[in-house]
């Protein structure tokens, strides 16, 4: 059976995270790009450049770290 939270931890460790210190909050804005393109690019009301901009402005925002923020880039990338 599909579990969908076993598969975004998954995803998010293979990454390089600690699953166990990231609220759910972070886990979606982390994967918004892949998992939540249409909220990622305002559903299409921004350009590609803004989307990045507003999505690492709340990756700031969340909490996570500088080290956090650079896998979640690198991840999305």
């Amino acid at each position: 059976m599909y579990n969908y939270e076993e598969e975004i931890n998954k995803t998010l460790t293979e990454a390089g995270f600690d699953v166990a210190e990231l609220t759910q909050r972070q886990k979606f804005i982390i994967l918004e790009p892949m998992e939540a393109p249409e909220n990622y690019y305002c559903d299409g009301e921004i350009t590609a450049k803004e989307a990045e901009l507003y999505w690492t402005r709340r990756l700031h925002q969340s909490g996570l770290s500088v080290s956090d923020i650079g896998k979640a880039i690198k991840l999305n990338n």
